[in-house]
């Protein structure tokens, strides 16, 4: 219990020092690094190929993309300083190109060699109280869900289809921003579903066959 109690100390001390230095209600993944740590995925091996990320359908529920109430527990759209679906293809378009995998990276070549088509499903930060503890502690939440196709151009092929999970969870006794908070939970566990992607795409380039789990 005691090393519990120094790890959540630790933990709120991070968060206030963050949430006083990041006040403003408009968070950036892709350019902001208090917001989003790139992965620094590098691929075993590099195609000479071009890719485009492309999010094609946001699908996430209402409460994700418009706040209710002045105590709404999840981030919104609001919140964040660009339209989610191109905030988050900014980010894997960053994330593919810092990997070295393929020849080049772009959201808007519609002639690269493959596409890598998204569906995003869930994307949110939120807080809860946790009700085991005497003290207020929260529970600080990120959940991502996306499905993703990745396509042959060339050949017209859809080399697999599969659904990506993202999530994460710390705790914490006090903060100035709970969105602030959230926000960096969310974009963790966006980096979490989208590593995965990125190791199964450098399979199936490789001609390799990924797995459906």
């Amino acid at each position: 219990m005691r090393n519990r109690g120094v790890w959540i100390g630790w933990v709120t001390g991070m968060i206030l020092l963050f949430s006083i230095s990041i006040g403003w209600a408009a968070y950036d993944m892709a350019m902001d690094a208090r917001v989003y740590q790139y992965s620094l995925y590098k691929a075993k091996r590099s195609f000479g190929v071009s890719l485009q990320v492309k999010v094609i359908k946001d699908n996430r529920p209402e409460q994700e993309k418009l706040a209710k109430g002045d105590d709404h527990p999840y981030t919104y759209d609001a919140l964040w300083a660009d339209l989610v679906e191109e905030m988050l293809a900014k980010v894997l378009e960053k994330e593919f190109s810092q990997s070295g995998m393929v020849k080049s990276v772009d959201r808007k070549n519609d002639r690269a060699d493959y596409v890598v088509l998204i569906e995003l499903n869930s994307f949110h930060g939120r807080w809860a109280t946790d009700p085991r503890t005497i003290k207020p502690v929260y529970d600080i939440y990120g959940n991502t869900e996306f499905s993703a196709r990745l396509i042959s151009r060339k050949t017209d092929a859809t080399l697999f289809k599969k659904n990506y999970t993202g999530k994460t969870k710390i705790q914490a006794s006090q903060f100035r921003n709970r969105y602030a908070v959230c926000a960096v939970e969310a974009g963790k566990s966006f980096k979490e579903a989208a590593v995965k992607l990125m190791e199964d795409v450098e399979t199936a380039l490789g001609g390799g066959k990924v797995s459906t789990y």
